[in-house]
């Protein structure tokens, strides 16, 4: 995505060229028709040989179909507690900022980053936080920070699954398996995160030998350096330390309820479609979904578009031990509904107010 151009800043200088976080390497036609076509076969093979495999999209859609209001409007509900906590994230790192605002923006970049590859909709909510007259340098704090703390609570929910399983008598082995290798993913992540946090020369170091590793491969594919990934990490601790001493509990918090809320809307899309706790209980489900949810904090495709899909069934289904794959796979496409496509339904509209706004305001409209 070319950069976009960026408003004049509430001083009166030239914007601001955009964060080095958020810039990438052009790539050429033919890097990207190769990324296209491998995208769409992956695509292909998940919605067009791993999905029937489970369940037919017959059965799917007339499962689909059977779908209360009472659940519908719980759903909705719920997701926009997702969306709000998302938001709220950034307004409370940003004294500035208020949570309209922040609303406002995180829709209208949730568009962008379900649809396009790359850090697209980070540099989309970057232009509207500039038009808004939020400095870079507070957006790079707190894409940091929020960035920071969204792959800490994933490292941590799996050890929570665990804990719980332990209080049910009868589980499955295959649930415990699946807790098990995400609690030991996530044990080895939170001690090397603990280190940094703990000593700025281990920080310094640890930095500088994986960008040392990095700019290896890179050489590999005739691209030149990196930056200095070490006195990146350094600025990253003390960024995240300085936030945390602010507001660190009301990010924590916000962030828990995030996470409880988007189970909650799988555990709803379960249920609301037959899928009973004598096939997967509360705990199982949420086993399930702190796994997943480890295994997709790195997007492949555009909000894991396909992958998301197939580690839920995939994972599901293994945890029922076969029973009630229709409803299952139906009802991962309702929870992925409303956790990928109502985001962009609702950044729709947002992006058209915030156009409307800066019209009025004088300014170019949101890209």
């Amino acid at each position: 995505m070319s950069e976009p151009d960026l408003p004049a800043s509430p001083e009166g200088d030239p914007g601001k060229r955009m964060p080095p976080m958020l810039e990438h390497e052009a790539t050429s036609p033919r890097q990207r028709a190769i990324r296209i076509t491998l995208t769409l076969l992956l695509l292909y093979l998940i919605f067009g040989v791993v999905i029937p495999s489970f369940a037919s999209y017959e059965d799917v859609w007339d499962a689909l179909t059977s779908l209360d209001p009472v659940t519908l409007l719980l759903l909705t509900a719920l997701t926009f507690v997702v969306e709000g906590c998302k938001a709220g994230a950034f307004a409370v790192i940003i004294e500035r900022l208020r949570f309209p605002d922040a609303f406002l923006a995180q829709e209208a970049a949730a568009v962008v980053s379900n649809t396009v590859p790359g850090p697209s909709g980070t540099a989309a909510r970057y232009v509207t936080y500039r038009k808004l007259g939020i400095s870079t340098e507070d957006f790079a704090t707190s894409y940091v920070v929020n960035s920071s703390v969204s792959y800490v609570m994933p490292l941590l929910l799996p050890s929570i699954g665990l804990i719980l399983l332990s209080t049910q008598s009868d589980v499955p082995g295959a649930v415990w398996t699946l807790a098990l290798i995400g609690l030991g993913v996530s044990v080895a992540l939170l001690v090397l995160a603990f280190l940094i946090m703990r000593s700025e020369q281990f920080a310094r170091r640890f930095g500088a030998r994986t960008g040392r590793f990095l700019d290896w491969f890179r050489g590999m594919a005739r691209r030149p350096p990196g930056a200095d990934l070490g006195v990146m990490v350094v600025e990253w601790r003390s960024d995240v330390v300085e936030i945390f001493r602010r507001c660190g509990l009301g990010l924590v918090g916000l962030f828990v309820l995030r996470e409880v809320a988007t189970y909650l809307i799988l555990l709803a899309s379960l249920r609301g479609l037959g899928v009973g706790s004598n096939v997967l209980t509360p705990i199982e489900v949420f086993a399930v979904y702190t796994v997943v949810r480890l295994a997709t904090l790195v997007e492949i495709t555009p909000g894991n578009v396909g992958i998301a899909e197939a580690l839920y069934i995939s994972a599901l289904n293994w945890a029922a031990g076969g029973r009630d794959a229709d409803a299952i796979v139906a009802a991962v496409f309702v929870f992925r509904m409303f956790t990928y496509l109502g985001p962009i339904l609702i950044g729709g509209v947002c992006t058209m107010l915030l156009s409307r706004r800066f019209r009025k305001a004088g300014t170019a409209s949101v890209p």
